[in-house]
């Protein structure tokens, strides 16, 4: 359901005008262009008193974390299946490579090192000892195998363990995205915020359009994020977000959120 980006009210069929590419809010009077209504299927208000499981807002010093998890069964079972299919078949490639460095440069190898097609402590190749230049072609040629391998495995820790988390602090605020204190971290200064939208980012890829919804965040630079959360789970993020730093105290949804008092309170 469309919604205005100020007010959060419904915004009705006969409201929008598609040639004109505007829609215009029956509450607030608001006119908004298609591409900035928000598309949501409950309220900020309704979206914050039942948050998802995995969602959280704590409070930290000078400010809050706004936290959501990644978990996902469903979004952790195809990678981590795939992962573990791909990355069998690749180490076996692997230590035949490792065996033909240790080989050529060290000398030969230990009785126990796990690699096949061992002969008299050297790895062979078709039908010979693997010499340096072919050791060196199969360390090329695998590492983009070896690349997507480790990428559906960090996919499939991320749908397990991984986390989506805004800190807002008066002189430290980002969007970190990762495992543990393995993360990406994008910094903002919540003093200069102008909006909060869910948006689609859109990409080719072999010829067919692709698509992801996030939510991006103008401020002193534009952070986009939270393509990897589940939908409802990044909804309540963006309403989390819009209410901490673009509502003022009297005019939020939720009364129930930490006021940061050194932000100074408007309302977008």
């Amino acid at each position: 359901m469309q919604r205005c980006p100020d007010c959060d009210e419904l915004i009705l069929a006969e409201a929008i005008n598609i040639q004109e590419g505007f829609a215009l809010c029956p509450v607030c009077g608001r006119l908004t262009r298609l591409s900035e209504l928000s598309f949501r299927s409950r309220s900020i208000a309704e979206t914050l008193i039942q948050p998802p499981a995995g969602c959280s807002i704590m409070p930290a010093d000078q400010g809050v974390v706004v936290r959501t998890s990644l978990r996902s069964i469903t979004g952790f079972l195809f990678p981590a299946v795939f992962a573990l299919f791909w990355n069998s078949i690749v180490s076996i490639f692997v230590l035949l490579a490792i065996a033909g460095l240790y080989a050529n440069l060290i000398g030969p190898l230990p009785v126990w090192f796990p690699a096949l097609g061992v002969k008299d402590g050297k790895p062979e190749m078709n039908g010979g000892p693997m010499n340096l230049g072919t050791t060196l072609f199969l360390c090329v040629f695998l590492i983009p195998f070896v690349a997507i391998g480790t990428g559906m495995a960090s996919v499939a820790l991320m749908s397990l363990v991984g986390k989506v988390e805004v800190v807002i602090d008066e002189f430290n605020s980002y969007v970190a995205t990762g495992i543990g204190l393995l993360v990406w971290k994008q910094r903002f200064d919540p003093l200069q915020v102008q909006s909060i939208t869910l948006t689609t980012n859109t990409w080719e890829s072999e010829g067919r359009s692709n698509s992801s919804r996030l939510i991006e965040l103008r401020s002193d630079r534009t952070v986009k994020f939270g393509s990897l959360l589940q939908s409802d789970r990044r909804e309540w993020m963006y309403a989390a977000l819009k209410e901490l730093l673009l509502k003022s105290n009297a005019s939020r949804a939720a009364t129930n959120l930490p006021v940061l008092t050194w932000i100074p309170r408007r309302d977008k």
